[in-house]
């Protein structure tokens, strides 16, 4: 059946192909928001969005491609803050904060291809851009979406148009653009854990042609998971108290500190042929770590310290699993007095030696500058040039318990700077293109401290990685006949990657290499740097037509790769392996659908990607010196087949629904058995269905103004979490629902809103560190339980 799907889409994409330029840049900045507000929020009607997904502005309808486009309003409706919160709006997107080992960075999958490891050494599957400008790791990508003019969610690979490692899509966050109307609001918000946000944004003319607008936000919430001392808890079992009195309590996990600012500069006089816009922001997040929960224990091989016997103890065990569903953990986040045997020999762990901390946290800024310069009525220039920087820590207390089998801390260093050039133009109404040039250069630094107890690892890593990308693209829109087009785009990338190993003992000797001494597997390390070269066309042909004002159908074919690399965690010298890059060919046809006089919209697209040598991570690698792993590898190709729909509704003035839908059927068509990946496993984080639903309805009070409650549904079925599938990392299938109701005056000039979101307080996990096979271990991270929270908002 796959093989007839791939057949079809192969001829009908064929059929429409034509011959396209060789390289793309953007053209011309988006249209005026203006055009995008066509209809009032009163009048009955779906409203217009304009997007830039192919280089230049076109209403949402009429672009050619899988794509959920969210006004900023929209987003504030829906109360979605962060950019986890995206997967609630468009289907076949999972975006979730990573669990612990990933330190502050978000996983992103779209269509089930993405990445869920953070470290620098390895690629995102998708692309993550802010303001046109391309965030090039997920580490400090929990962006928050105050002030955004829109959200652009693209599904499919996006190689010729979004450019680097967009192999399973694109998100896109565009800032509210400083213009001559100004206005802004102040927000503040309060709610469970002694919450408390304040936003606020301001736009100001500052002379004719000259706008600013500045933008900031501050979220506080203590964490809803309680870290609590065994030895209190349970007196009288072995593990001595840290604690007096009846305080059992030692800390929390899952709490929010955020705090962060934006100022945008815009140089745009009436009539002018050039647009200037810098943007600057900084941010703080000062988060707790996420909140983890041990739900597996067994490794007898690690006990605490007996003086009397060292082959006593209490054994690391499930007496420090908390209740199934409760929002506590023993995690101590200290090492000390634990017993573990090497070849029958009991080794101690010296008490105190090492503390980690439960924060994750994450300091960032960036500045970028935009120049629009329209050279003729029918050929642009634009430039965006950007340099960013983020850095932070995380503590990892892996056993969520008071010993300690895996214990880390870590920090992160990222700074990128990146180049684009465009030029766009017109041949009379026959083409519309972009041609262009990319550039990226990043340096990266992971450092901290790894303690792993059972196979005796305690060691310091100083890690630097460099990473350079160029690429040339084009991309032609030819339109042959009314309301016929086709469409061609192609891009060559070139990629070098460098990464330098730094393996030390803590005195800052080097590992002896001597049987049985600490660290002895890891000599040799030291000093080894990996180095991964390779370049990659992808392409892009497709055609699209218009039926009617209110039906266009499209087909395209198009590639996407994720770069591959080498292993950034060897514990042993035959572990430093390289990885060969992830390729994707997607087949897709869709249709977008404006019906019943524009009061119903109906977006549906149906693809099949074949899928090559699928990049995964190994726990469990018997044929090198350790057993103990954490090794990317390639598990072997795959195809998916899957189809999405979007409904957004306003069939009578106040009220308006929206609803989406996403389903995948992942296959391995062959494997690499070394992996321990089976053909009857599923790659991670490709769930069979995904749905939203969302219904509101304004009450019109006359004079006094008007109340909105507005009801949210969110469905995500059971996913693996790791690539050799079991019970112990499958996520469990869930139902969220988020409730908000709204009141404004006449004006609108004031806003109170209430609600709760995880409204039936659904106990929920996010994610798995499943690892019985080295450690005897399994945590979870968890979702957040209910919360309500009250807003008061004044516009201006």
């Amino acid at each position: 059946m796959n093989a007839g799907l791939k057949t079809y889409f192969g001829r009908s994409v064929a059929g429409a192909a034509v011959a396209f330029a060789l390289v793309s840049m953007q053209a011309h900045a988006q249209e005026e928001a203006a055009q995008a507000d066509d209809a009032a929020a009163s009048a009955v009607g779906m409203q217009d969005i304009v997007v830039t997904a192919q280089f230049r502005g076109q209403r949402l309808q009429d672009t050619p491609i899988a794509i959920t486009a969210t006004t900023g309003e929209t987003l504030e409706a829906k109360n979605l803050q962060s950019v986890t919160d995206l997967t609630g709006v468009a289907p076949n997107v999972n975006l979730t904060a990573a669990t612990g080992l990933n330190g502050s960075a978000v996983q992103a999958y779209i269509r089930g291809v993405g990445q869920n490891d953070s470290n620098f050494a390895l690629e995102p599957g998708v692309g993550i851009y802010i303001d046109d400008v391309y965030y090039g790791t997920t580490f400090g990508a929990i962006l928050d979406l105050t002030d955004l003019d829109r959200v652009e969610v693209l599904r499919g690979p996006q190689g010729t148009l979004a450019g680097k490692n967009s192999i399973g899509g694109s998100v896109k966050l565009f800032s509210r653009k400083p213009d001559e109307n100004g206005g802004g609001f102040v927000e503040a918000s309060t709610g469970s854990y002694d919450r408390l946000d304040l936003r606020a944004s301001a736009g100001f003319t500052i002379a004719d042609g000259l706008y600013a607008r500045i933008s900031g936000v501050s979220k506080r919430t203590d964490g809803f998971m309680k870290l609590l001392d065994y030895g209190c808890v349970n007196p009288g079992e072995g593990i001595a108290s840290t604690r007096g009195g009846t305080d059992c309590q030692t800390g929390t996990e899952g709490g929010i500190d955020v705090q962060g600012i934006r100022a945008a500069l815009r140089y745009a006089p009436a009539g002018s042929p050039l647009e200037i816009n810098l943007i600057g922001d900084y941010a703080q997040n000062n988060s707790e770590q996420v909140a983890t929960k041990l739900i597996y224990a067994n490794n007898p091989a690690v006990r605490s310290y007996d003086a009397a016997d060292p082959n006593g103890g209490v054994p690391m065990d499930s007496r420090f699993i908390t209740g199934s569903k409760s929002y506590t953990s023993y995690a101590s986040y200290v090492s000390g007095g634990n017993y573990t045997t090497v070849f029958g020999t009991p080794y101690q762990v010296q008490p105190g030696d090492f503390v980690s901390s439960p924060r994750s946290t994450a300091k960032s800024y960036g500045i970028s500058g935009s120049i629009d310069y329209a050279l003729s009525d029918t050929l642009s220039l634009k430039s965006i040039t950007s340099y960013r920087k983020a850095s932070g820590t995380s503590g990892i207390d892996l056993d969520g318990s008071p010993l300690n089998v895996v214990l880390q801390q870590f920090s992160y260093s990222h700074k990128q700077f990146t180049q684009e050039l465009r030029l766009s133009g017109k041949v009379g109404d026959f083409a519309d293109y972009t041609v262009g040039g990319y550039y990226y250069d990043a340096d990266d630094l992971q450092t901290g401290r790894n303690q792993i107890i059972s196979p005796l690892f305690d060691f310091l890593l100083n890690d630097p990685v460099t990473n350079r990308s160029k690429s040339v693209f084009a991309h032609v829109e030819l339109h042959p006949a009314p309301d016929f087009n086709i469409i061609g785009g192609i891009r060559y990338t070139d990629d070098k990657k460098t990464y330098q190993f730094s393996r030390r003992n803590l005195d800052g000797s080097l590992p002896s290499g001597i049987p049985l001494t600490m660290n002895w597997l890891l000599a040799g390390l030291d000093g080894e740097t990996g180095t991964y070269k390779g370049d990659r066309v992808d392409y892009r042909i497709g055609a699209n037509y218009r039926f009617s004002p209110e039906l266009m159908v499209y087909a395209q074919f198009s590639t996407g790769y994720k770069g591959g690399g080498i292993n950034p965690r060897p514990y042993t010298v035959d572990q430093i392996t390289t990885f060969d890059p992830e390729t994707l060919n997607a087949y897709e046809a869709g249709f977008k659908a404006d019906l019943l006089d524009r009061k119903v919209r109906l977006n549906g697209a149906v693809f099949f990607n074949d899928y090559k040598n699928l990049q995964i991570n190994r726990y469990f690698c018997p044929e090198t010196a350790s057993s103990t792993c954490s090794m990317p590898a390639n598990a072997g190709n795959a195809e998916v087949f899957g189809f999405e729909a979007e409904l957004s509704a306003q069939p009578v003035d106040g009220l308006m629904f929206d609803a989406s839908v996403g389903y995948l059927d992942f296959k391995y068509t062959d494997v690499d058995p070394t992996t321990g990946v089976t053909l009857d496993m599923v790659a991670p984080f490709n769930p069979s269905w995904q749905a939203s639903a969302g219904l509101q309805y304004r009450v019109d009070l006359g004079n006094a103004g008007s109340i909105t409650p507005r009801l949210d549904w969110n469905y995500q079925s059971s996913f693996y979490f790791n690539s050799v599938n079991n019970a112990d990392n499958q996520i469990e299938a869930r139902s969220l629902f988020n409730l908000r109701v709204s009141y404004r005056d006449v004006e609108s000039s004031w806003e109170l809103s209430a609600g709760a979101t995880n409204l039936f307080d659904k106990f929920y996990y996010v994610g798995k560190s499943e690892n019985v096979g080295n450690y005897g271990l399994n945590t979870g991270a968890l979702g957040r339980p209910r919360e309500w929270f009250v807003t008061l908002k004044r516009n201006f």
